[in-house]
């Protein structure tokens, strides 16, 4: 198919019955090389659509749109997403079809959470991981959760349990979000939530004692670098959920033994796909 008989993104929106893939509404639009470098799935976050669509698929980029929002009458915005950069682990966006807007509120077991995905991280398939963490915790508990983001795991934490969380994270747009989630959530909340914009390091050298029950060190990258300093503040028994990229779980298992040593090891748990054959993992660690 020529540059000159390329389909308008128009062709699309008028969708086909019963079809449940949006691939489908495209096959005949586009040439079958390009086709094939569309991936089948995609993420909703809020009414956004996300899909990792390769560079050379981007003059496509509004006939995909299109049928997204064609299949999704709650969507009202498709951006193609790039690598994750930056500190703040920020992924690229590409408007491609709908509103040409990034802040949006994502609700996950009836809790909304604000986001902004153009200034900050959120990743809706660990839904499952932030509830199964949240129900471990309990009532009366002091929990930190380092790497807050815009604040998933606490907000899912303090809505179910009446217990306190300590949320940090770098990124000040991260924080911005979570403050408007609590606001969203402030008749269903249960505990208490202080909200810190600091540096991680500097968060856990402030802290005197061993205060907490349980730490979240959700950064997959770095999080055994902030680990031995983490069980130093938790209480004896208690747990860091660290998150590890890694081929398998011994690997995962070994990244973290290598970092701290004589300390308790919990549930191991493969939470998510990341690359080809790697893996984020949950490793418990228990303070003895």
């Amino acid at each position: 198919m020529s540059e000159g008989n390329k389909p308008n993104i128009s062709d699309v929106r008028t969708g086909v019955k019963g079809v449940g893939s949006f691939k489908a509404l495209i096959k005949d639009l586009v040439p079958e090389d390009v086709l094939k470098l569309i991936p089948r799935s995609y993420d909703i976050v809020g009414d956004i659509a996300l899909i990792n669509l390769p560079k050379e698929v981007l003059n496509y980029g509004g006939l995909v749109g299109n049928a997204i929002l064609a299949l999704n009458k709650n969507v009202r915005a498709v951006y193609a997403v790039g690598t994750t950069v930056g500190d703040f682990r920020v992924r690229e966006l590409t408007h491609i079809a709908g509103e040409e807007r990034t802040s949006t509120i994502h609700k996950e077991y009836g809790i909304k959470i604000y986001v902004d995905l153009k200034n900050a991280y959120f990743n809706p398939s660990l839904s499952e991981e932030r509830r199964r963490v949240a129900s471990r915790v309990v009532d009366g508990e002091l929990v930190l959760d380092l790497f807050a983001g815009v604040g998933p795991f606490t907000l899912h934490i303090i809505c179910t349990k009446n217990a306190y969380v300590l949320a940090n994270d770098l990124n000040h747009y991260a924080t911005q979000c979570l403050r408007k989630s609590l606001e969203l959530n402030m008749k269903v909340v249960k505990g208490v939530v202080d909200v810190v914009n600091s540096d991680a390091l500097e968060l856990l050298n402030s802290i005197r004692g061993e205060l907490f029950d349980k730490a979240i060190l959700n950064l997959p990258h770095k999080s055994t670098y902030y680990l031995g300093k983490t069980l130093n503040i938790l209480k004896k028994g208690g747990i860091a959920y660290t998150y590890v990229i890694a081929e398998t779980k011994s690997e995962a298992l070994n990244k973290v033994l290598n970092t701290v040593k004589n300390y308790e090891v919990g549930e191991t748990l493969k939470v998510l796909d990341y690359a080809p054959r790697k893996y984020i993992f949950r490793v418990e660690i228990i303070k003895k």
